[in-house]
């Protein structure tokens, strides 16, 4: 077995976020992950009706993995991003950085992993993988999903290998924290300064707040979209209020990271 020491998984609830914190605890950067979601720049609002969708999806996040590219660049992390069509690539790309003692960022399908419910296809969840052996790859998911799990590796293979809605090609990504990186409190205001400015000059009505007045108009139309009324419209609230959000689209994160921004310039006002 080829297990990465010292990970630890914690109660988070989104999962991209979780996978960050794993890997920047694991560099000795230990933030909150409403501070993770935050410094991403990761609130956002999508109303998407694609061909490929059986019913539209209400998104309150960027796409997925832009996040971690915002977080990144707003902290000086080194990240390392990988994409192969090739399966045997995209597998030594991962055993390569555990055996070297450092965990690992998948982006896949989770339809395909054995411990996640419900069976839907999403191309965009991310998990950290820390370890496998000869039949299994041990991960750090959700909360909700079981926090530390495992999955076998023909499941694994399929989930990064799958071709649906927001799937990346075997993504697989580190993140390095360099010792000289930019002081944390003065990057809180600018990540949500642009995260405000994306919301209020979306480039198309999908995004944004033209993406919720576009949602206004076209919600009570969905009853003629389905003929399983019953099945889609409880799915769409699910994944609204509970579904890897933390709640209400990620405006409860957004609530907790406004209430942490507040503390922490209080604090540093009584320091100065």
């Amino acid at each position: 077995m080829h297990t990465v020491r010292g990970v630890e998984a914690r109660g988070a609830q989104h999962c991209e976020t979780a996978a960050l914190g794993v890997l920047l605890r694991h560099e000795g950067l230990d933030l909150s992950e409403p501070t993770l979601f935050g410094l991403g720049s990761g609130l956002s609002f999508i109303y998407w009706d694609g061909r490929n969708l059986d019913f539209p999806f209400l998104g309150g996040r960027v796409k997925p993995f832009e996040l971690t590219r915002n977080l990144a660049a707003r902290l000086g992390l080194d990240l390392r991003d990988r994409e192969t069509a090739s399966p045997r690539k995209a597998w030594e790309h991962v055993t390569a950085p555990i055996g070297a003692g450092r965990p690992v960022g998948l982006q896949l399908d989770s339809y395909h992993l054995d411990y996640f419910g419900p069976k839907v296809h999403f191309g965009g969840h991310v998990v950290a993988l820390y370890g496998y052996d000869d039949h299994a790859a041990y991960l750090v998911d959700t909360e909700q999903q079981g926090g530390t799990v495992s999955t076998g590796l023909d499941r694994l293979a399929r989930a990064r290998a799958a071709r649906v809605p927001m799937t990346a090609g075997h993504r697989s990504f580190t993140l390095t924290a360099p010792a000289d990186r930019p002081a944390l409190e003065k990057q809180l205001v600018p990540a949500i300064t642009a995260c405000a400015e994306a919301f209020l000059h979306p480039p198309i009505t999908n995004l944004g707040h033209r993406g919720i007045e576009k949602a206004a108009k076209l919600v009570p139309t969905w009853p003629r979209r389905t003929g399983t009324p019953g099945r889609d419209l409880p799915q769409t609230a699910l994944l609204m209020e509970k579904g890897g959000t933390g709640g209400a689209l990620f405006r409860a994160f957004y609530c907790l990271l406004s209430r942490i921004e507040r503390e922490a310039m209080a604090a540093l006002s009584r320091l100065g």
